[in-house]
């Protein structure tokens, strides 16, 4: 809500709840949406080897075979670590969400009482080269996809896991160390991109976890396990989990008590406005009370600040325009260039959004936009504050820069024996409201996920340049995990490439123009340096 009140940089949980809400990869999809684009590549078919890091066991659930549905069954995804088990009784289906490794098995999220019709808009079935679920993520992203298993995963026949709302649950950090562990082991991608070695990171680890008396300390030793990683999507929650895992990330969303953890690759601008702080007081003392109120008060200004000096770059007498509960907004300058503010991919709704009400709302907001800007000359795009959202709501943006189809980015998920092929995502322009003409998109090492995926496919455009810093470097969805403690986790295991084939995971993706973001020298001086070089670009381009 940047426009519409002051956004307080020094409070990061929220926005990390907001991804982990956003990118659940368990449960069904209510969500059903139009044509927009399509995945050029034809689902995949993992061999039989990729299946090998689960075990089955010698018994099997009254499949489809004795049903005429055929999402009854087991259904495994290698790249994600998951296993559907689909039942159905008085008509209404059952899905169970497990979370495996080779070793571990923790039953993570159940629906109940799901129509066929539930299913089918959740997932799509396929028996072509063989049976699998594919997962609905909109028209244009490609879900999770499952292969049919003929027998339960033998992890969880004989291994599945009591969790805290267990009868008899018992805590034991070493076995949470050991899933923790395994989990990043099969299934993040980036240990060599940063440089780290996990099987050493486990050889110190297990030392010490014996010593680990309950939740809290389990939570700051496993911090410190993958805090050396950098990733933002590397996250760790605690709060508390029920069988309705969509539910718990809401709740934790409200509640004052959630505690959080991530680290990111660049420095964001909470992290420089604090360290601008520091230089301000002694050295090597302790920060009391009083100094972490005045750098909280400091940040706050800073960020107020940066708000001020863009507002004054709007044309004299002109409106500001603001939409989307503030993460939308525009104006003209008096250059004659359109300026639109971009806060977020998500949350566009004063009560709990969801992924339509969001498209709902991004879509009547650039649409109103660009119809208000379409006699601009070029157009600066802000994204230095987006702290992601939900991948469908970006790319649906970008439709409106796009004068004919094409690839905007590919996608795999896994890596190894587990890896699943490249898949081409294709976008389609939209019917109106198209801006062609030269267009600018400022970006920080603030601007992350979904936001990182809008500036992948956006530049993939003609009249599209990067301006100001590297991004994040975290395009791939939180892959969403638990802990038999109330400890959720996110693992990176996606990658994404953009058309030439580069892979910018764990590096941010870098400025076609490189320009410093919200210096001291700039916020002192009341100018905008990355929104100057975006708006000398844009005349130049003329």
């Amino acid at each position: 809500m940047f426009f519409t009140h002051t956004k307080n940089f020094s409070v990061k949980s929220l926005a990390l709840i907001i991804w982990f809400g956003a990118t659940l990869l368990a449960g069904c999809s209510d969500d059903d949406h139009n044509g927009m684009s399509s995945s050029s590549s034809s689902i995949s078919s993992a061999s039989s080897s990729s299946v090998s890091s689960v075990s089955v066991s010698s018994s099997s659930l009254a499949s489809s075979s004795s049903s005429s549905s055929p999402y009854l069954g087991y259904w495994y995804a290698p790249a994600y670590g998951y296993v559907l088990s689909i039942s159905v009784e008085n008509n209404f289906y059952k899905l169970d969400t497990y979370s495996v490794t080779k070793n571990s098995c923790l039953l993570q999220n159940i629906d109940v009482d799901l129509s066929l019709d539930d299913l089918k808009q959740g997932y799509d079935y396929s028996n072509l080269a063989q049976e699998v679920l594919l997962q609905k993520k909109g028209d244009y992203l490609s879900g999770i996809e499952y292969e049919k298993l003929e027998l339960f995963p033998m992890a969880c026949k004989e291994n599945l896991q009591k969790v805290k709302y267990d009868t008899g649950y018992i805590f034991d950090a070493k076995k949470d160390f050991e899933i923790f562990w395994q989990s990043f082991s099969e299934l993040y991608i980036n240990f060599e991109l940063r440089g780290i070695n996990w099987d050493e990171v486990y050889e110190k680890a297990v030392k010490s976890v014996g010593t680990i008396k309950n939740e809290e300390e389990l939570f700051e030793f496993l911090s410190m396990l993958i805090a050396p990683l950098g990733d933002a999507h590397a996250v760790l929650i605690t709060t508390p989990l029920t069988q309705d895992l969509d539910k718990s990330i809401d709740a934790a969303r409200e509640s004052d008590d959630t505690r959080i953890f991530s680290q990111h690759t660049q420095l964001t601008l909470h992290d420089k406005l604090l360290n601008e702080y520091l230089e301000t007081i002694e050295s090597g003392s302790e920060i009391t009370e009083t100094q972490m109120e005045d750098a909280e008060n400091y940040i706050l200004t800073g960020v107020e600040n940066l708000k001020n000096i863009i507002f004054g770059y709007a044309k004299e007498n002109s409106d500001i325009e603001v939409r989307a509960e503030g993460e939308i907004a525009w104006f003209k300058t008096k250059d004659n260039v359109g300026y639109l503010f971009i806060g977020s991919m998500s949350d566009y709704s004063e009560s709990m959004s969801t992924i339509a009400s969001d498209l709902a709302a991004g879509e009547s907001a650039i649409k109103e936009a660009l119809k208000d800007l379409a006699d601009t000359d070029g157009l600066v795009i802000d994204a230095r504050f987006n702290t992601g959202g939900e991948d469908e709501v970006a790319l649906n943006f970008v439709r409106h820069f796009m004068s004919q189809s094409q690839v905007v980015y590919s996608k795999s998920a896994g890596h190894g024996a587990l890896a699943t092929p490249m898949k081409e995502v294709v976008l389609h322009p939209q019917s109106d409201n198209i801006y062609l003409k030269p267009t600018a998109v400022l970006v920080s090492g603030d601007t992350v996920s979904a936001a990182e995926v809008f500036t992948i496919a956006i530049s993939s455009l003609p009249q599209v340049a990067v301006i100001g810093e590297p991004t994040s470097g975290a395009l791939s969805d939180v892959l969403v995990k638990r802990l038999t403690s109330d400890i959720l986790f996110g693992i990176s295991n996606e990658t994404y490439t953009d058309t030439q084939g580069k892979n910018y995971e764990g590096i941010g993706i870098s400025p076609d123009i490189a320009v410093p973001f919200a210096t001291i020298q700039e916020r002192q001086g009341g100018y905008d340096g990355g929104l100057d070089r975006a708006i000398d670009w844009i005349k130049s381009a003329h």
